[in-house]
């Protein structure tokens, strides 16, 4: 019976965790499964970014400059795996946050960067500056 009781709130627990990672970061549209860490990237400077983005990238150029950030909330409709190239110019070093699958947090600095990621699941895939909690855009992956 205490067998049982154990495994009754090992499930409960187990459920618990579930829910908690599911509801994280809030509902993006895209599929949401639980993952066991957040993948972390950095830009590069674009002074040292020597390769030029593949032909069949999808280029989005970021601006942030105090609490304006452009584009806003923007969606922009991508390939599964294209990839997807971010030029970021920003006043401040910072973190754009992409609402995947893995999450992907994408540390930038002051200047001009660049950052390239791609999707491998469809989805509506949201992207922010999240210091500021402003949407730059939305990844419609297909």
């Amino acid at each position: 019976m205490e067998s049982r009781s154990r495994r009754a709130q090992a499930a409960a627990a187990l459920l618990t965790v579930l829910i908690v990672l599911l509801a994280g970061c809030g509902g993006s549209g895209g599929t949401a499964k639980p993952t066991s860490a957040d993948e972390s990237l950095s830009a590069t400077p674009a002074a040292q970014a020597t390769a030029t983005p593949p032909a069949d990238a999808k280029v989005i150029a970021v601006t942030v400059k105090g609490d304006t950030v452009s584009p806003s909330g923007t969606r922009v409709s991508v390939k599964r795996d294209q990839p997807v190239v971010f030029q970021i110019d920003a006043d401040t070093d910072g973190e754009l946050h992409v609402h995947s699958t893995p999450a992907k947090a994408i540390e930038y600095p002051a200047g001009k960067s660049v950052v390239q990621i791609s999707i491998d699941q469809p989805g509506v895939i949201e992207v922010e500056i999240e210091q500021l909690g402003k949407q730059v855009v939305q990844l419609e992956v297909k």
